[in-house]
């Protein structure tokens, strides 16, 4: 059985938020598992330390508000864009201080990008889904 084009877009959403909840327990779990390839032996530290999960606890709030909007249909858009929002601020970060970390770096731009993109695609998809499923008529 097919589902409608709004429930495919809101189930990615969904499954995206869901992959930003995981990212970020791992970031709490096992920092240099999750921060290494972006900022290499500094998450060794303290501050390193810090920094992961302190991102951890982010990814997880924008991953379940995401998941969770997607789900309810309640506020989507603004989820998506704040998570879309975090990671075009990553990635430029991360482009501000390019020299100076991992080659590993590429990678990690590359997803953050990707997922700023994702973000603004499924946000834009949810947007003609709504237009297109007609609102149910109260009487």
């Amino acid at each position: 059985m097919s589902r409608d084009f709004r429930t495919n877009v809101r189930y990615a959403g969904a499954g995206w938020g869901a992959a930003r909840v995981a990212l970020g327990v791992v970031a709490i779990a096992a920092p240099p598992v999750a921060s290494r390839p972006w900022v290499g032996r500094d998450v060794d530290t303290p501050g390193g330390t810090v920094f992961a999960k302190a991102l951890g606890v982010r990814d997880i709030a924008l991953g379940g508000g995401t998941a969770l909007a997607a789900l309810t249909g309640r506020g989507f858009a603004a989820w998506a864009l704040a998570s879309a929002a975090a990671d075009i601020g990553d990635t430029l970060v991360t482009r501000h201080h390019w020299p100076d970390l991992p080659r590993t770096r590429v990678v990690v731009a590359a997803l953050a990008s990707a997922s700023a993109v994702a973000g603004v695609v499924l946000t834009a998809a949810d947007a003609v889904a709504s237009r297109r499923t007609p609102t149910p008529d109260p009487h």
